[in-house]
């Protein structure tokens, strides 16, 4: 990271909000950032002190004080193609997205992080789809999985579901498509999340400061 500069992405990270809160914030100068050229850039001494200032009671933005928030839903996309984990990074930006590029990964992150919907492609090196969605679902069953494929025979579809999977996505993808299965899906398996903001905040004012170079 030069001289402590982060992208909207990293800010976004380092924050633990989602990409399009950390845009609004810095388009209404909520947050201290600049740009260079048509980009939106943090620097990491400015932002640890506005996140002081945060601490002393003053509302992150309009309406959303300090304090228990709904946190939002997280995502992880499992496909070892890296142009389709970004695809929808830069697509679903109203959801924490996480990436995985093979099963043996994926459910590392799941043991670890609990996501509340997986995208799990079926053609993958390694142990594969079906049987990654079958061990998924034997670390939580509650765990939502929508499989995305391009040989989305009805066989397939039965036998994805009959494993407990929610659905099946066929590439290539439809934008309007792909949101109204993963908001079917997240409404059955709606499990709300909150997040103390105060202690995310805390939390991070007590990492310790990066060495200079």
């Amino acid at each position: 990271m030069a001289e402590n500069l982060m992208d909207i992405k990293e800010a976004a990270e380092y924050l633990q909000m989602n990409k399009m809160t950390v845009y609004k914030l810095a388009r209404e100068g909520r947050i201290p950032a600049f740009r260079v050229a048509s980009e939106w850039r943090f620097k990491k001494e400015l932002i640890d002190r506005w996140l002081i200032s945060q601490l002393k009671g003053k509302p992150v933005e309009k309406g959303l004080e300090i304090g228990e928030v709904e946190a939002p839903k997280t995502l992880l996309i499992v496909d070892d193609e890296q142009i389709i984990r970004d695809f929808f990074a830069d697509t679903l930006t109203e959801y924490r997205i996480l990436g995985a590029s093979s099963g043996e990964e994926a459910l590392e992150i799941i043991k670890r992080d609990r996501p509340d919907l997986v995208l799990l492609d079926l053609k993958m090196p390694g142990i594969g789809g079906m049987e990654t969605l079958r061990r998924i679902k034997k670390i939580d069953k509650d765990i939502g999985v929508i499989i995305m494929t391009a040989y989305g025979t009805p066989e397939i579809k039965n036998q994805v579901l009959s494993l407990g999977a929610d659905g099946l996505m066929a590439k290539p993808f439809e934008l309007q498509e792909i949101k109204a299965v993963i908001n079917s899906s997240l409404e059955t398996h709606s499990r709300p999340k909150k997040t103390n903001l105060l202690s995310v905040i805390t939390k991070k004012l007590k990492k310790k400061p990066e060495k200079k170079h």
